[in-house]
């Protein structure tokens, strides 16, 4: 009988802590992203889903990939501003022209 690998701590907090998958799920979406294009972006109702993630999860995580997203402003008719998610953190600051 073939020996399995030894199971760490790491390996549970991947399979079972939110604060370990859902930031891994983000960064795995940005990985995605870049692969179609540096400039890729997304407004968040897609990057959620292609993240495969939820808005309760994608707020409570929100605030650690603020680097990567850009408010765009309202369009005409009043509609509210929406979030912008980049790949790429450099393409996101020349968005936001800081």
């Amino acid at each position: 009988m073939p020996q399995s690998k030894a199971k760490t701590l790491a390996d549970f907090r991947a399979a079972h802590d939110k604060n370990v998958i859902i930031p891994n799920k983000i960064r795995a979406a940005f990985v995605a992203m870049l692969k179609e294009s540096l400039e890729q972006w997304d407004y968040e109702a897609d990057f959620m889903r292609r993240a495969g993630i939820s808005t309760t999860d994608l707020a409570t995580f929100r605030d650690q990939f603020m680097d990567h997203i850009v408010i765009a402003p309202s369009g005409s008719g009043g509609k509210a501003a929406k979030r912008v998610w980049f790949a790429d953190v450099k393409v996101a600051k020349k968005v936001r022209g800081s």
